[in-house]
């Protein structure tokens, strides 16, 4: 895990890649396709340049807005040690985010940033939350839409998990 050491420079840092991102976008579609074949060409580069990015930009962000939200509501006044896996790049046995205070981990949180649970996504959700049940810490899921809220209760609640939900 990276350690994370200041939210605001990391928000400024990514708010520059989703901005270059966005450029890269304008500048794929710029040119009105005059047909299908040209409509499919510029789908295809546009999805080459940017898929990947998309994902983990709105991932790395929504890590930024746990970190602070924890911070702000849960860990008030203390001098948390944030450590993270900004692109998903961790392992099995690390969160998205991790607190850690004197030395032992408080918190351990997972972060999705899909907005629905449907196919493959659902089940992510039920290997993801499995894994975070038997971290240290607090146990905390974030999740950006209401949809997604529920769905995760849900499992949370059926597999008996002692781990918090939170929509941010």
């Amino acid at each position: 895990m990276k350690r994370l050491v200041d939210l605001d420079q990391e928000e400024k840092r990514l708010f520059k890649e989703a901005r270059n991102l966005l450029a890269t976008i304008r500048a794929a579609i710029k040119e009105e396709p005059s047909d299908l074949a040209m409509a499919t060409e510029t789908l295809e580069s546009l999805r080459q340049q940017t898929y990947e990015d998309i994902n983990q930009i709105q991932h790395e962000a929504m890590v930024l807005r746990a970190a602070k939200s924890l911070q702000k509501d849960d860990f008030i006044g203390r001098d948390i040690e944030w450590h993270w896996n900004p692109r998903q790049t961790g392992t099995a046995n690390e969160p998205d985010l991790r607190g850690i205070f004197a030395g032992h981990t408080v918190v351990s949180a997972e972060i999705t940033s899909s907005s629905g649970p449907k196919g493959i996504l659902d089940s992510r959700m039920r290997d993801t939350l499995q894994k975070l049940s038997v971290m240290e810490g607090m146990r905390v899921f974030f999740v950006r839409t209401a949809p997604m809220l529920r769905r995760a209760k849900t499992k949370i609640s059926k597999a008996r998990y002692q781990v918090e939900v939170k929509l941010i």
